[in-house]
């Protein structure tokens, strides 16, 4: 019967902390709190992989083609490496009602310095895919989705980025794009090793490109990326600088394989306009 009493005594007498416990928390209290302004993602890892598009009806009416296949554009070697293993690529996400212009959910996407992208091989192949909604080819000789070689037709290089940022936006879309790159990206674009290969003729045009400011040192980019009913839809007039364009630096153009042609540049190219990529 004691151990009833003092029991309830010790009920009773924690009720109060309990009704305290339970109280709604005050906002400063809430800031505290991990997610209460959105979620944050630090990524501190490289990434390999390989895409395949399978183009299930062929190439039907080409000259010289008498009975179209199905056909797959394969990219390999495609890799992502930080130059450091304690580079963070830093994703934020937050939602948010919007106002008047609809709710959104908004990521920001930031990119460390140094950023070395593998670009990879383009390759065409044999789809091993008998129709578009039918079966995949199960052969033990599939390599990049089809049952022959790839043909190699661009060594797309190694890309190293500078310091990158750019916003995505899902739902409505308060930046007017989908995806908004306003950023300076330092030392430019770099891409090492690009050549594009005759397969049928046996030569290659190879060169190291380098896409900068027009006379600078950086690549200005302010532009927007959207999927419209056209497809894939990406401004062209906002890369480079806003008044001059930009230059296009090719370091050891070589055409065929034997010596090289030199060093070219293209000075001053200004973009309008966009860049639509759609199915047929």
């Amino acid at each position: 019967m004691k151990f009833k009493k003092l029991a309830l005594v010790a009920a009773i007498a924690a009720a109060p902390m309990a009704a305290m416990a339970m109280e709604p928390m005050q906002d400063e209290a809430l800031s505290a709190v991990t997610g209460q302004d959105g979620i944050s993602i630090g990524l501190q890892t490289n990434l390999t992989a390989g895409l395949k598009i399978h183009d299930t009806d062929g190439a039907a009416g080409v000259t010289g083609v008498t009975a179209n296949g199905a056909g797959a554009i394969v990219i390999d070697g495609f890799s992502i490496t930080r130059a450091a293993t304690t580079d963070t690529i830093d994703i934020t996400i937050d939602a948010d009602d919007g106002g008047t212009g609809g709710a959104f959910l908004n990521v920001g996407v930031s990119l460390p310095n140094n950023l070395t992208i593998a670009l990879g091989g383009l390759n065409v192949a044999d789809s091993g895919r008998t129709a578009a909604g039918g079966t995949w080819s199960t052969s033990a000789t599939v390599s990049a989705g089809s049952t022959a070689t790839p043909v190699p037709l661009i060594n797309l290089g190694t890309m190293t980025l500078g310091a990158t940022t750019l916003n995505i936006q899902l739902g409505n879309e308060p930046q007017g794009n989908m995806i908004a790159l306003d950023t300076t990206i330092s030392g430019g674009i770099n891409i090492s090793g690009f050549a594009i290969n005759d397969a049928n003729s046996g030569g290659a045009l190879s060169t190291d490109l380098q896409i900068i400011d027009n006379g600078g040192t950086a690549l200005s980019v302010n532009t927007g990326i959207d999927i419209t009913t056209a497809g894939l839809v990406i401004g062209l007039g906002g890369i480079g600088d806003a008044t001059n364009g930009l230059d296009v630096r090719m370091a050891n153009l070589n055409v065929g394989g034997a010596g090289d042609i030199g060093d070219v540049e293209l000075v001053g190219l200004n973009l309008t306009g966009n860049l639509v990529i759609s199915g047929k």
